[in-house]
């Protein structure tokens, strides 16, 4: 059996590792690849028949892992495991669970009897999820020489069979070529003194660590940054929201004020017209009357002309026609307005 690990999620856990005081533990998900190989073997040469032998194996591919919060959270001094706790943890992700992992300082890369003895309470506890003989354990050593001049991380997979831990080979898919120059054996620091590669060791760990609790400071300026800008988005989201609220009723108020304008316009429209109608009235009423008592007085006029043919010499023609044109102009007008 072989696995493969992502280089990013191997950094990592060997970065967290390297920057932390205590030891480190959590779980390691990812998926299981299933391949086929067909093994062909040729017997008494050409003219023999062709034997082929097909191999079926699930591969697991290691991409993410989960720390756990409190190591004595999720098992008792007993090495018994919480599953309300280990639940909770299995939730926060939809990937496989494929095992664990368990980092420690100053130590030889030998499991311990308190790592076996975890290692089975857990297989027991995700036996109804994953096979046993599929259940891994990565195991992350560290330790220095005496004068602190060689630095050495050791790391790799194991499973357990007939009751024993045994390694699993491991391959790094995004590692590169370590043919090619960029990868060497030996780094160019160990031409240095070895006071002088403590120093610098010394010099980093005291320049990205805030505190000797083991916090990083950079990762806590990330922090910080990450929540001002959460809270600078939560305050301008809220500002959009009451402007756009407030947008919302000023155009309400303004389809309210054009209302109002339209229905103020049509009043003054229907007040003028009936202002004008009853004027036209008026003046109508006022002509026609006019145009009565002229009436009266040209057939008062034609009747005295008639009885009094004598007096004729009194009365012109001019008279008569001026009065006769008057009346004619009074009718025209009242068929004009009337219309």
């Amino acid at each position: 059996m072989s696995l493969y690990i992502d280089g990013s999620t191997l950094s990592a856990l060997c970065f967290k590792h390297l920057y932390s005081n205590g030891s480190q533990f959590g779980f390691l998900f990812g998926m299981r690849v299933n391949q086929t190989e067909n093994r062909i073997s040729d017997s008494q040469g050409h003219l023999s028949n062709t034997n082929t032998l097909t191999l079926q194996y699930s591969t697991p591919n290691v991409s993410s892992y989960i720390p756990w919060s409190g190591a004595d959270s999720l098992y008792h001094r007993n090495g018994l495991v919480c599953m309300k706790t280990m639940n909770a943890l299995l939730q926060q992700t939809n990937q496989i669970l494929l095992g664990w992992y368990s980092c420690r300082h100053n130590s030889k890369f030998k499991p311990s009897l308190k790592e076996y003895n975890l290692h089975t309470n857990l297989l027991k506890a995700v036996s109804s999820v994953v096979c046993p003989n599929d259940f891994l354990f990565l195991l992350c050593t560290t330790s220095c020489s005496e004068n602190n001049s060689t630095h050495i991380l050791n790391h790799g997979f194991m499973q357990l069979l007939d009751r024993h831990l045994t390694e699993v080979p491991m391959t790094v898919v995004n590692l590169g070529d370590t043919t090619r120059k960029e990868y060497h054996q030996i780094g160019n620091a160990t031409v240095t003194a070895s006071l002088r590669i403590k120093h610098i060791l010394d010099n980093h760990r005291e320049n990205h660590l805030s505190s000797p609790s083991g916090q990083m400071e950079e990762v806590q300026k990330v922090l910080l940054l990450a929540a001002t800008l959460n809270n600078g988005m939560k305050r301008m989201a809220s500002e959009v929201v009451e402007s756009e609220t407030l947008l919302k009723q000023l155009t309400d108020d303004v389809c309210v004020l054009k209302q109002l304008i339209t229905q103020s316009e049509l009043q003054e429209l229907f007040a003028l017209s009936s202002a004008s109608q009853n004027e036209t009235e008026d003046i109508l009423l006022e002509r026609k009357e006019k145009d009565l008592e002229e009436n009266q007085q040209l057939e008062l006029f034609i009747n005295t002309f008639s009885a009094s043919k004598h007096n004729a010499s009194i009365i012109s023609a001019s008279d008569i026609l001026v009065a006769i044109d008057k009346k004619k102009e009074t009718q025209t007008l009242w068929q004009m307005n009337k219309n």
